[in-house]
């Protein structure tokens, strides 16, 4: 028979023992036990995310590829959000301060289109107050991720007239690019609503007129295309809901051989032509109902840089 006193020592022992549990986990020694075990697995990832190397050394940033750059208590802000109560289960200090991942991901450029592999590094940075995003590409891979058909890059669209119908196909070929987004520190003190990526590019783009009569071809070089990209972020309970609107204000380009159907405003006429083929109603309609984690970083500060490449042999 179980004495009080008995039942009254093995009260005290499970709360020491209870105590002490509490301790180790919010002191963060059961983050720093469980950390080998965690970065051991992440080599492991599949299937878009490979993780080849990892540790505290400083990983030379890849000849072309993606940077990521954010700090531990950003990474655990990010988890509170995108798990909800189920964050506490996350012990304290399971991630370095200072760490670094290199690897590959497989990320598609376009709806449709066939992944393309793109090496990564991301370090684990103290006192950064908004993730950083650099991503440097070459063009060849770029344009080698766009050809295919139905991608913005290579569209073909039936035009009606008196005398009947005539079809256009284009085709977009990058030579270089640069996009950029950053937020100011005002702007980083409220709650981010919108952001606006801007840019320029380069580039060819070829034109082919088909008509019942005959067929009409011209290239254009396109010096300076100048890109925009307006997003409004709105949260509903089921999600983040991203609205965009691309356009294209400016393009100026040298054209050859002007086709009839293209004499009034040819420069005009293009532009107006790329950007109704990047900004279709479908796809900005697909877009506005998808619903994306709460969690997204939306004051992503972001760098994307094309570099002219020829294709590998």
């Amino acid at each position: 028979m179980t004495t009080p006193s008995a039942r009254q020592t093995r009260r005290h022992r499970g709360l020491w023992v209870l105590l002490a549990a509490a301790l180790l986990w919010f002191s963060g020694l059961v983050g720093i036990a469980l950390r080998p075990l965690l970065l051991a697995a992440l080599p492991r990832l599949r299937p878009h995310v490979e993780v080849s190397r990892h540790g505290r050394e400083v990983w030379p940033d890849p000849a072309h590829g993606a940077i990521l750059t954010v700090s531990r208590p950003r990474l655990q802000r990010l988890a509170r959000e995108l798990l909800g109560p189920k964050a506490w289960m996350i012990p304290p200090r399971l991630l370095p301060e200072r760490y670094a991942f290199a690897g590959r991901a497989s990320i598609p450029l376009d709806e449709g289109a066939a992944p393309m592999e793109l090496p990564f590094v991301v370090r684990i940075t103290p006192g950064l107050r908004a993730p950083r995003l650099f991503v440097r590409l070459p063009s060849h891979l770029i344009n080698q991720a766009l050809d295919y058909e139905g991608s913005f890059a290579s569209r073909r669209k039936t035009h009606t007239y008196l005398l009947g119908h005539y079809d256009t196909i284009h085709w977009l070929r990058f030579d270089t690019a640069t996009i950029t987004s950053e937020l100011s520190d005002k702007e980083l003190r409220r709650p981010i609503t919108f952001r606006r990526l801007a840019g320029q590019a380069t580039g060819q783009v070829r034109l082919q007129i088909k008509e019942n009569i005959g067929s009409a071809r011209t290239t254009a070089r396109v010096k300076r295309m100048e890109l925009r990209c307006d997003l409004d972020f709105k949260r509903y309970a089921d999600g983040l809901a991203i609205a965009y609107q691309i356009t294209i204000p400016k393009l100026d380009a040298d054209i050859n051989n002007v086709a009839p159907l293209f004499e009034s405003g040819p420069t005009e006429a293009l532009r107006k032509r790329l950007e109704a083929s990047i900004a279709r109603p479908r796809r900005l309609e697909r877009m506005a109902r998808r619903r994306f984690p709460p969690g997204m970083p939306l004051d992503l500060a972001l760098h994307v840089e094309v570099f002219r490449s020829d294709p590998e042999p």
